[in-house]
């Protein structure tokens, strides 16, 4: 009675406030497609505010979905069923509700009562509907939004799913089939029969995995809810139940069978209804939602010793491997030293059993920088088989561990190199040493974010800095050592920096050049470097979607190109972790920016399709499923089409697409104490300008030549930067000085 009596106090004046303001329809009313023949998934009431009456499906306690943007940070979520099925799921009778609300000072607030409602609870909402990622989504609009009309009205046994085949949801490549699939979204269905041909481990502490029919359709199954989560999850949700939110979830291995998997179906829109998502996926909601059958051997705390090994140590590969159902049969790890062999071609060895489930090998000692990759294969006496890392069943090269023999210690893309599949460091949680230069800098006129770069690589050679407060004062193209914890958040491999060493060195590292409208391209090995959108035949690169959500637009080599062949920038906000972007860049997506999520500080330019420039650099980011382009300032857009202001900042281009008028500089002796030698090494004429810390011109030469010799002798003693520019200013590099005594 308490529960009945709270959830009225926070819900049932809905009913007197509303009255017949919005429209009373049918959740198959609300979920009826535009026109499923043409791709076109679009419910016909998108956009309106109505009413709907509908049994609560899932516990308000359940779904964790976090949100920073959300009070408490966490956005619930409830799925419910039309009252018309008293349970039984029909054909568009599902939909998902998130009960959220905007307040009279702005901020997203949840529904007081909300995630107290129970299965089979009769419930009126109000609210808009609205479609995120493919997903037919019902927003309520204030605290007034649900009344609860009867408390436990159906029995959990009534609530009977939709049985469904894989098939009848994506087709093999887990490509949605809007035809067949979308009369069920948002429904309680089930799966019988299928089996694990994926595990996909992500954010550290979350994992889905894909399952396939004997027809080889594909569907992912994915931990909207508690009853998926790993027992390393932090529950998000104060009101979770305390029997789910402990996370007790135990991946399954690569060809578990299951006979049957229940849960809500949700769309992750991929294929003819666009996008890059999972298709057509499945969410348990209870423990009792997957029924395992046969099992295979499971792997577990696979190591390496020693971590980073030396070009004179052997490296012990062991692991944890047994089978529920039986016994293992035979161990192998299939190993490679050679970077260019193809994981499917890799040398096989046995693994030795050494005590218990423990299985070991010795990889011989190999030289200095190489990449040895690695995966172990488990077969049980049943023929059962299992890989580590997961691969896809049908994959002929398997994903890979490895680890990298390095004389001088670890670099960058031993952390962000990543063969697992998931695109997760293998040193995640691990504290490590790594040295490089800056590319963006938490300053003004910069990212405002501190990027790494070691530039001895090309690929997986950037790394984001989550930064103590010493880290304020590095500047960009300054070398620093770091020290700190490997750490994965939302897709984003980061170092937890606990110390830095400033070094003696400076560099400007120059930008890779990126295609932005290669689809095959892995952005992956890319992730935190430092990139140039360029179209790799010399011409311009332009705006191809002037606003595709949320801060960020589009370039492409041809303006006409859609989302496929595209690459996205975010420009102009800054709110925590979802948005990282300059607030130095004045080509933003929409004129609202200039205010919300951060003020922008240089005069707005608003996004235009067909807008060419030169080329934009940036650093890579990840996010939202999504990688895209973060340019620092307005001098990373070269020769837009529309000019640009930047006189408010200091901080010149250290880019161009022309590097050759500017070579390697040689500056020496450095640290120096009467003069200093500045060589551009291709011959080009530059200017020299000495610069205190502060930022003030303390000595600049009077002609322009490419080998100069400046007299330091009267400078006090310190830290400098040279800036040697092209003779029109537009190219600069710079180099960090000593002045001794």
């Amino acid at each position: 009675m308490r529960r009945i009596l709270t959830l009225c106090v926070a819900l049932i004046s809905s009913a007197v406030m509303y009255g017949q303001s919005y429209p009373l329809v049918s959740i198959k009313q609300i979920n009826t497609p535009i026109d499923l023949a043409a791709c076109n998934d679009t419910s016909t009431y998108l956009g309106d505010t109505v009413r709907f009456r509908a049994h609560v499906v899932t516990d308000g306690g359940l779904s964790e979905v976090a949100s920073g943007s959300v009070q408490g940070g966490n956005r619930p979520f409830i799925y419910m069923i039309d009252t018309a099925s008293n349970g039984v799921v029909d054909s568009l009778s599902g939909i998902e509700v998130m009960g959220v609300y905007t307040d009279g000072s702005g901020n997203l607030q949840p529904i007081p009562g909300f995630t107290a409602l129970l299965q089979g609870d009769k419930v009126e909402v109000t609210g808009v509907v609205e479609q995120f990622d493919g997903n037919t989504q019902f927003t309520t609009i204030d605290v007034n939004s649900v009344t609860l009309l009867a408390s436990g009205d159906l029995l959990p046994s009534a609530f009977v799913p939709k049985a469904l085949s894989a098939g009848d949801l994506n087709d093999n490549q887990r490509v949605n089939n809007v035809q067949t699939g979308e009369w069920w979204q948002n429904s309680f269905i089930e799966l019988t029969n299928v089996t694990v041909v994926q595990v996909i481990p992500f954010s550290g502490n979350r994992v889905s995995f894909n399952v396939a029919d004997a027809n080889g359709n594909v569907v992912n199954v994915s931990d909207r809810f508690l009853a998926q989560r790993t027992s390393s999850h932090t529950v998000v949700n104060p009101n979770s139940p305390s029997t789910t939110g402990t996370g007790s979830f135990v991946a399954p291995s690569v060809g578990t069978f299951y006979s049957s998997l229940k849960g809500i179906m949700r769309h992750s829109a991929n294929g003819c209804t666009g996008g890059t998502g999972r298709g057509y996926e499945i969410n348990p909601f209870d423990t009792s939602h997957y029924a395992v059958g046969a099992t295979a051997p499971s792997i577990t705390n696979v190591l390496s010793f020693p971590v980073v090994p030396s070009s004179s140590d052997s490296v012990l590969i062991s692991a944890d491997i047994t089978d529920a159902d039986g016994t293992i049969d035979t161990v192998q790890l299939f190993w490679s030293a050679n970077a260019s062999t193809p994981s499917g071609s890799f040398t096989s060895v046995n693994m030795v059993n050494t005590s218990g489930n423990t299985y070991e090998y010795y990889v011989p000692a190999q030289a200095d920088g190489s990449l040895v990759r690695y995966y172990i294969r488990a077969v049980d006496n049943d023929g059962s088989a299992v890989l580590f890392p997961s691969s896809p069943s049908s994959q002929v090269d398997p994903y890979v561990n490895h680890y990298s023999v390095r004389d001088n210690g670890l670099r960058i893309f031993d952390i962000q190199y990543s063969g697992n599949g998931t695109g997760e460091s293998v040193f995640e949680g691990q504290t490590v040493t790594v040295r490089g230069f800056i590319t963006a800098a938490r300053r003004d006129c910069d990212l405002e974010y501190v990027y790494l770069q070691d530039p001895n690589d090309t690929i997986f050679a950037g790394i984001a800095l989550i930064p103590n407060q010493d880290l304020d004062n590095v500047y960009r193209d300054q070398e620093i050592q770091v020290t700190g914890q490997v750490q994965e958040t939302f897709g984003v491999t980061y170092l937890n920096v606990d110390s830095y060493i400033g070094l003696n060195n400076t560099q400007t590292i120059m930008p890779t050049p990126v295609d932005p409208s290669d689809p095959n391209l892995d952005m992956e090995m890319y992730e935190g470097m430092l990139i140039s959108y360029q179209n790799p035949n010399g011409g311009q690169v332009y705006v191809s979607d002037e606003n595709a959500g949320f801060g960020e637009y589009r370039i492409a080599t041809d303006p006409s190109f859609g989302s496929s062949q595209s690459s996205r920038v975010l420009a102009g906000r800054q709110s925590g972790t979802s948005a990282t972007s300059s607030l130095y860049v004045s080509l933003i997506s929409d004129s609202s920016y200039v205010t919300s999520g951060g003020n922008l500080m240089v005069p707005a330019v608003i996004t235009q399709n067909g807008m060419s420039m030169d080329a934009m650099h940036g650093v890579l980011w990840y996010s939202f499923g999504n990688y895209k382009l973060l340019p620092r300032n307005n001098f990373d857009i070269v020769n837009l089409s529309t000019p640009l202001d930047t006189t408010n900042c200091n901080v010149p281009t250290n880019v161009s697409i022309n590097e050759n008028l500017i070579g390697e500089l040689a500056v020496y002796p450095n640290p120096a104490k009467t003069t200093v030698n500045v060589v551009n090494t291709n011959g080009e004429p530059v200017n020299v300008q000495i610069i205190d810390l502060n930022g003030r011109v303390i000595l600049e030469t009077q002609k322009s030549q490419s080998i100069q010799v400046l007299d330091v002798n009267n400078l006090v003693p310190g830290v400098y930067i040279l800036k040697a520019s092209s003779q029109n200013g537009e190219f600069v590099k710079t180099h960090k000085v000593v002045i001794g005594n």
